[in-house]
């Protein structure tokens, strides 16, 4: 009878304890369940986090590309910043020396007029003696003209008597040539 007794009070243990184990094995794979619901939220936040890391690594890798580039443009403008305040400089000082030649072609212009003023007042103190000049320049002028036109004449009758000449000395020439072949000829004939 103990053994009976005993039997039923396993049996009761074994239900409890199957009870316990089971409620643990559910209660284990709710744990498990949950943990590979956190695993897997885990690893789709790590996901995405690779992903937001790409992501801003590229983000980061252009705004360095955009810096570089306005770095570069921000030299480029600084050197073209230079080359205009040089070239500023420059024009200032043109216009400095632009301003000053101005004064000096009005000093000038003011000190041309003065003396084209006194040069016309000697003029017309000295027109008569210019007009004078004047008459005798052209009547030197006329006399050179002349005489310019005498020359040519006599160059003219030269060049026909030159011609001339150069006709009568070559006809007798000619006749002279004439006279040696035939004299020459009888003189062969009489000799064979």
């Amino acid at each position: 009878m103990k053994s009976n007794k005993k039997k039923p009070q396993r049996t009761k243990q074994l239900q409890k304890y199957n009870q316990g184990t089971e409620l643990e094995l559910k209660t284990l794979k709710k744990e498990l369940q949950h943990t590979k619901e956190k695993l897997e939220e885990q690893l789709h936040e790590e996901i995405s986090t690779r992903a937001d890391l790409i992501r801003l690594k590229k983000e980061n890798e252009e705004i360095n590309n955009q810096n570089q580039a306005l770095t570069k443009e921000q030299q480029h403008l600084k050197t073209r910043h230079q080359a205009l305040l040089a070239e500023k400089q420059q024009l200032e000082a043109q216009l400095r020396s632009e301003t000053d030649l101005i004064h000096q072609i009005k000093q000038s212009n003011k000190e041309l007029a003065e003396n084209r003023a006194a040069f016309l007042d000697i003029l017309t103190n000295q027109k008569q003696l210019l007009e004078e000049i004047s008459e005798e320049r052209e009547a030197q002028r006329t006399t050179l003209q002349q005489k310019e036109n005498d020359i040519r004449a006599l160059v003219r009758e030269r060049d026909y008597f030159k011609e001339r000449y150069e006709k009568i000395m070559n006809t007798k020439m000619m006749k002279w040539t004439g006279k040696y072949w035939t004299i020459r000829k009888k003189i062969i004939s009489h000799s064979k």
